[in-house]
């Protein structure tokens, strides 16, 4: 195990070590704060930027698509359109290798991979705005909103340590994937799943995608009181909780959906 000095212990709480051995000054704790805050700013900046683009090519697309299809009755876009899906979500996958491998170097910017990355989760998302009522996208993104919200004032104002939650994290995955597999081979054998089972399964995955949000924000917070928050860091933490983002409002969508039902 490598030794861990002071002033890597200082780095790590936000302490500039060439003061450190000083007086200690309200000023230098005021700055290293604002520090803290810029840098979060920053991070949920870049994730609205995402979102923002995400729900314009989403809605975009979706309207072009939805004119040509529904009201021309054009079996062109049809296919176009499918092409462009299955197209988005094969880049997507190449898109996040990207995005990691260029962290990884640390010689270039994410920021244009990341974008290409939004406009291609719109490009799939596009599917939903036309098949449900775009009043239903609208409740699940504010449900999402003030749910991330919350999640974000807990992890930013805790001042304990919630790497415990990882527990409840590992917990929730182990658990959902033993259920989907009970009641998928009960499905197999029987041609019926068990229903209360299933909504548990769907609780259980909505509680996981929440927990992961919320470390995943704490997990920011502490890079950033670390001082360890460069323009690419801020940008790879933005999408992880963009991710975050995503995955809650489709379980919610998926909720509101089950309750008030499909417009198209």
């Amino acid at each position: 195990m490598s030794h861990i000095t002071d002033k890597d212990r200082n780095a790590f709480h936000g302490v500039n070590p060439s003061t450190s051995s000083a007086q200690p000054s309200q000023e230098v704790v005021v700055e290293s704060s604002n520090d803290t805050a810029l840098n979060i700013a920053k991070v949920f900046f870049y994730m609205f930027a995402g979102l923002l683009i995400t729900a314009l090519v989403a809605f975009g697309v979706g309207a072009i698509v939805y004119y040509n299809v529904v009201v021309l009755e054009s079996e062109n876009m049809t296919t176009i359109y499918l092409g462009m899906v299955i197209g988005a979500a094969i880049a997507l996958i190449i898109d996040m290798i990207v995005i990691n491998v260029v962290l990884l170097k640390g010689k270039h910017s994410i920021l244009v991979p990341g974008i290409i990355y939004a406009v291609l989760v719109g490009i799939m998302f596009s599917m939903l705005t036309i098949v449900i009522d775009w009043r239903l996208i609208g409740m699940a993104f504010g449900i999402t909103a003030v749910s991330f919200a919350l999640m974000g004032l807990i992890a930013f104002l805790t001042k304990g340590n919630l790497s415990p939650i990882l527990i409840i994290i590992m917990g929730l995955a182990i658990g959902a994937g033993l259920l989907a597999l009970f009641n998928w081979i009960y499905a197999l054998a029987t041609g019926t799943v068990i229903e209360t089972i299933w909504w548990v399964l769907q609780f259980a995955i909505l509680a996981l995608v929440m927990f992961v949000s919320l470390f995943d924000m704490w997990r920011i917070k502490k890079i950033a009181e670390a001082g360890a928050m460069n323009n690419n860091i801020a940008l790879y933490c933005a999408f992880t909780i963009y991710t975050d983002f995503i995955n809650v409002f489709i379980r919610i969508l998926y909720f509101l959906v089950l309750i008030f039902g499909r417009r198209k």
